[in-house]
C-alpha cells in the first residue's frame, strides 16, 4: 500500500468513527430520573417532565425521618419541578422518631403500611379530598391519640388504624359505607366513635378487644356485622342494633363482661354462633318478633343472668 492509499484509508476509517459516535450520541437517552431527595425527603417519579410527578417513598441511604415532616405540594429537582401526588407502600413504615406528618392537598393516595409502626407519630394532618388510603396505613401507631378521616373515602381499609392503643378520638366522614377488617383493632383507648349515618357493613374483627369502649350507636343504614367485630370490648354496657341489620357474625359480642342489655331490630335472617357468649353481666335482650327464628341457646352461653324480652 502507498503513502496516498494509507491516507485515504485513514481518513475513511476516521469519517466512520465521527458518524458512529454521532449515531450513538443521537441514539442515546439520558437515564430516566427515578429516585432523589429534596429538603430531607424522599421521591419516586411517577411522570417524567413537562407533567412531572411523584410520590413520596421510604428514605434514601443516609438518611431517615423524624421529627416534624411537612411534605409540599411540588418539588424541585434540578430544572425541573414535580407535583407531589401520593405517598408509596410502606414509605414512612418503622420511622419511630417520626413525631408530626402534614401532607399537601395534592397528596391523592397513600400506600399500604405507609406509616406502619411510626411508634411516636402524634399529629397527622391529612389531605381534605384524599382518593384512597390503603390497609395497614396507620398500624402500630402507638402514639397517634386522634386523627380525622376526610370527606370521600368509602371504605376504611383493613387494620388501617389498628394496635393504635393511644387512639381517643377518631372522626369519620358521611362518604365511608364500609369499615374493613380489623380497621381499629386493639384500639384499646378509644371509649366511642360516631358512625357515619350510610354505613352499611362493619366487618369481621373490626372493633376487636377495644377494651375501653363503653358506647356505640349503630345507623339505620347497617345491614352486616362480621365475625367477632366487638368480640371482647370488655366495657360496652349497652347495643342497639338497627332493623337493616340482616347478618350478625359469629362470636360479635363475645366476651364483652359489662353488656348488660341488647336489642335485636327485626330485620335478621343470619346470627352466628356465640354472638354473645360469656356477656356475664347481661341482664335484658330484647327482641323483634321475627328473630326468634334465627335465635339458639348457644349465642347466649354464659349470660346467666338473661332475660329475653320479645317486642310484639
Amino acid at each position: 500500500m502507498n503513502a496516498t492509499s494509507d491516507r485515504l484509508l485513514r481518513h475513511v476509517m476516521a469519517v466512520i468513527a465521527v458518524l458512529a459516535a454521532v449515531v450513538t450520541v443521537q441514539g442515546k437517552r439520558p437515564a430516566p430520573l427515578t429516585d432523589f431527595a429534596e429538603g430531607g425527603v424522599s421521591y419516586r417519579v411517577l411522570k417524567p417532565a413537562p407533567e412531572g410527578t411523584v410520590e413520596v417513598r421510604k428514605p434514601l441511604a443516609d438518611m431517615s425521618y423524624s421529627g416534624e415532616i411537612i411534605v409540599p405540594d411540588s418539588v424541585r429537582h434540578g430544572e425541573t419541578w414535580f407535583r407531589v401526588v401520593a405517598v408509596g407502600d410502606a414509605a414512612f413504615q418503622g420511622a419511630s422518631l417520626l413525631q408530626s406528618i402534614r401532607l399537601p392537598e395534592s397528596v391523592k393516595n397513600i400506600g399500604a403500611q405507609a406509616f406502619d409502626g411510626c411508634s411516636s407519630l402524634r399529629r397527622v394532618v391529612l389531605p381534605s379530598r384524599i382518593q384512597s388510603i390503603h390497609m395497614a396505613c396507620f398500624r402500630y401507631c402507638t402514639s397517634l391519640d386522634s386523627v380525622r378521616v376526610p370527606e370521600g373515602l368509602r371504605i376504611i381499609e383493613f387494620a388501617l388504624f389498628s394496635h393504635c392503643t393511644s387512639l381517643r378520638t377518631v372522626t369519620l366522614p358521611e362518604s365511608v359505607h364500609e369499615i374493613g377488617e380489623q380497621a381499629f383493632a386493639y384500639c384499646t383507648s378509644m371509649e366511642t366513635i360516631a358512625l357515619p349515618s350510610r354505613l352499611t357493613a362493619i366487618q369481621k374483627e373490626a372493633f376487636l378487644a377495644c377494651s375501653g369502649m363503653q358506647r356505640i350507636a349503630f345507623p339505620a343504614t347497617l345491614s352486616r356485622m362480621g365475625v367477632r367485630a366487638f368480640n371482647n370490648c370488655i366495657s360496652l354496657r349497652e347495643v342497639e342494633l338497627p332493623n337493616a341489620l340482616r347478618t350478625l357474625g359469629e362470636s360479635a359480642f363475645e366476651g364483652c363482661k359489662s353488656l348488660e342489655q341488647a336489642t335485636l331490630g327485626g330485620g335478621l335472617v343470619e346470627m352466628g354462633d356465640a354472638v354473645f357468649r360469656n356477656c356475664y353481666a347481661m341482664k335484658l335482650l330484647r327482641v323483634a318478633p321475627a328473630c326468634k327464628s334465627v335465635m339458639r341457646r348457644s349465642q347466649f352461653a354464659g349470660c346467666i343472668n338473661l332475660e329475653i324480652m320479645i317486642n310484639e
